[in-house]
């Protein structure tokens, strides 16, 4: 059963143009070609960053926090209250007729059990040091593998003219700084679902989820399929928007408001160059049309260009939140706040009372 599934998954006619079988890509001297067994290493690589992440985090990251001012807002514990606990289970937000009702059965005050909520979802929320320490270590990553695919592909001729990506497909010998390319930024988005779960969680996790697997899928399909020049293409394209973003949140989450608003100023306008622009005129419009010049279609090539489509619609979802906060940021003159974060609620009344009265004791 399995070498009968194993044989139709690896058809040669799904994976690879009319008249050319893997067998057909066994290296020979002077030839290395992107194998299927590579990439049981991208797991391990994936392990390594999140070794890295911890280390960077810790001997990095902490430091500088401090030395920019990032420490963590004191928060009022919500009291211990196993009947609010199991209303909070089934609603975060109650509306104000629910909380009504549950002041009632509580034989509590409306402002109480407002306050209670309020503080309960604040201890849900992450410190502003949990969010620097993951803005920091991905715009550290983002820069380095930047670096390294911009320092491979300036030396490669489907950088210049991407009719090269096609030129003799798939029998294209595999470069070794393509190769570390590759397993760097798949591990790297391995390693993001490994810690999905307990980085700070925003409103586009829906989608922030798919473009990860998408772009996971991606990574790995277009090494099977020896789809590698197109692929660290569109690696580059993502890095370049990333670093200025994360970068952008670290000083954000340091309170230096006039770097922060210049730096979203600036990857608007490189998000929307990258992905808008370049996106679709060197990778799609390469791989829809280009790509026909040098061999017919096949089932990879449309599975190639459903995925690179996945990342387009996204970069659209992205760009119109982009816009959105560039047109608020005309108006109000300072950029708005990111839509996707998980905000701290402010204290109100006699809470904010409390809380002074804590802080000079």
């Amino acid at each position: 059963m399995f070498e009968n599934f194993s044989s139709w998954f690896w058809n040669d006619r799904f994976w690879l143009p009319v008249g050319v079988s893997f067998k057909d890509l066994e290296d020979r001297p002077g030839y290395h070609y992107a194998k299927p067994s590579d990439l049981y290493l991208m797991p391990v690589y994936a392990l390594g960053i999140l070794v890295m992440r911890s280390v960077f985090e810790h001997v990095v990251s902490n430091p500088l926090a401090s030395m920019m001012g990032v420490y963590d807002v004191k928060r009022t514990i919500a009291e211990p209250n196993l009947r609010l606990e199991k209303f909070y289970k089934s609603s975060k937000h109650p509306t104000e007729k629910v909380v009504e009702g549950i002041a009632k059965q509580m034989d509590m005050s409306i402002r109480e059990v407002e306050r209670w909520f309020r503080r309960r979802r604040n201890m849900d929320r992450p410190q502003l040091r949990k969010k620097f320490a993951e803005a920091s270590w991905r715009c550290f990553f983002y820069l380095v593998a930047f670096t390294l695919g911009m320092v491979t592909l300036v030396q490669a001729p489907w950088f210049w003219d991407n009719l090269a990506c096609w030129v003799d497909y798939p029998r294209q010998t595999m470069w070794d700084s393509v190769y570390y390319y590759y397993m760097l930024e798949g591990g790297f988005y391995i390693s993001l679902l490994f810690s999905i779960m307990r980085d700070v969680k925003r409103k586009d996790f829906t989608e922030q989820l798919i473009h990860h697997m998408a772009t996971i899928f991606l990574i790995l399909f277009s090494y099977v399929a020896n789809f590698v020049r197109v692929g660290s293409l569109v690696m580059a394209i993502h890095d370049v928007s990333d670093i200025i973003l994360e970068g952008a949140k670290c000083f954000v989450y340091a309170k230096k408001s006039a770097v922060a608003d210049n730096l979203f100023t600036l990857f608007a306008i490189v998000f929307i160059i990258s992905r808008l622009i370049v996106y679709p005129y060197s990778v799609i419009h390469t791989t829809w049309v280009k790509s026909m010049w040098l061999f017919r279609p096949y089932p990879g090539y449309y599975f190639l260009n459903a995925l690179l489509m996945i990342l387009q619609l996204l970069h659209i979802f992205w760009a119109a939140i982009i816009i959105r906060m560039a047109v608020r940021m005309l108006v109000v003159g300072k950029v708005e706040k990111d839509a996707r974060s998980d905000v701290e609620e402010a204290s109100t009344g006699d809470e904010s009372k409390h809380q002074k009265q804590n802080g000079n004791s």
